[in-house]
């Protein structure tokens, strides 16, 4: 091997390395294995889950805390609402195509506190009016998305991303960040994980999970927390969703929705404030300002496990069953 070849193997491993480096970082993994080892020096016994305990162990816990500026604590629920699910003929299937082999129930809602902020008003008329109201702040929010220059993956995008869609349902889908095809195209979810999002979107409708209320990728609103695509599709990194949430935070409050679905862990953890797994934070009803907030999986991870199909349809089932319930 020459002295060159040497050279830019080193690099690479290099590059490799620091990628490694920023992606554990920014997914908190330091932090937790660090709480995690705190805890099992004080020979703390963890907590057994069970269906009707909304106080699983970690950060996911639902503990009188603040969850997200502006929001009510999450109370533990007492008692939960659990939606009814019919017992499925064997050959029966789920909207993805998938055998269900016995019959499941949805995730426990979350009872929410007494007092909390008003929820952001339904029906076609006060959406409508909404809807209207926010077209050129969300306009406005996109173009200086699109010109953004203060973090450096202005340098490294095609196009920024900032959000399609509309204030019509009341529902919002905030994902992690731009792909290649999103990078491309300039909007969010076209790639192979924001066809699977249209066709969840799209079974809600043809269930009709929200009678009276047309849902489809104009009646909703599909965004990311980043509005650029980070180089390779790593993760996002502390400083990038530092200068980049702002857009959001702008977005939401132009929108009013009632009901914010977190599509990954880094939307979920911006949002409410807190670190965690998906497991632990979803199948709870939070509330952002004055709207409710669930967590769900990205539509990407079930396209590396399939097995996740069957939570974000009960996720989607407790989704709708909030959303007309004050």
């Amino acid at each position: 091997m020459s002295d060159q070849e040497l050279r830019d193997e080193l690099a690479a491993i290099k590059r490799a390395a620091r990628r490694y480096v920023e992606r554990e970082r920014a997914a908190g993994t330091g932090e937790l294995l660090v709480q995690s080892a705190a805890k099992a020096a004080a020979g703390l016994a963890p907590i057994a889950r069970n269906p009707g305990s909304a106080g699983a162990s970690g950060a996911g816990a639902a503990t009188p805390k603040e969850v997200g500026r502006g929001a009510s604590p999450v109370a533990t629920p007492a008692p939960q609402r659990v939606a009814a699910v019919a017992t499925p003929a064997p050959d029966e299937v789920d909207l993805f195509g998938v055998p269900i082999a016995a019959a499941r129930p949805s995730a426990p809602a979350v009872e929410l506190p007494p007092l909390h902020e008003p929820l952001h008003p339904g029906g076609r008329e006060a959406r409508a009016a909404i809807a209207a109201h926010s077209l050129p702040i969300l306009e406005q929010v996109a173009g200086e998305a699109r010109a953004c220059r203060k973090c450096g993956l202005c340098d490294t995008r095609t196009n920024a991303v900032p959000g399609v869609g509309s204030a019509e349902s009341g529902i919002v889908f905030v994902g992690e960040a731009p792909g290649a095809d999103e990078d491309r195209r300039g909007e969010p979810f076209v790639g192979r994980a924001g066809e699977l999002l249209t066709r969840i979107i799209e079974a809600m409708d043809k269930e009709r999970l929200i009678p009276g209320t047309r849902l489809t990728r104009d009646t909703v609103y599909i965004c990311n927390v980043l509005k650029c695509r980070p180089p390779e599709n790593r993760n996002p990194l502390p400083h990038e969703i530092e200068m980049c949430s702002p857009y959001l935070h702008r977005q939401l409050e132009a929108l009013e929705p009632r009901i914010i679905c977190c599509l990954g862990k880094f939307a979920a953890e911006l949002l409410l404030g807190v670190k965690g797994t998906i497991a632990n934070l979803r199948g709870r009803i939070y509330r952002h300002r004055g709207a409710k907030l669930i967590v769900t999986y990205h539509p990407a991870a079930l396209l590396r496990n399939p097995g996740y199909k069957r939570p974000l349809w009960d996720d989607m089932k407790l989704l709708a069953q909030e959303y007309n319930t004050d």
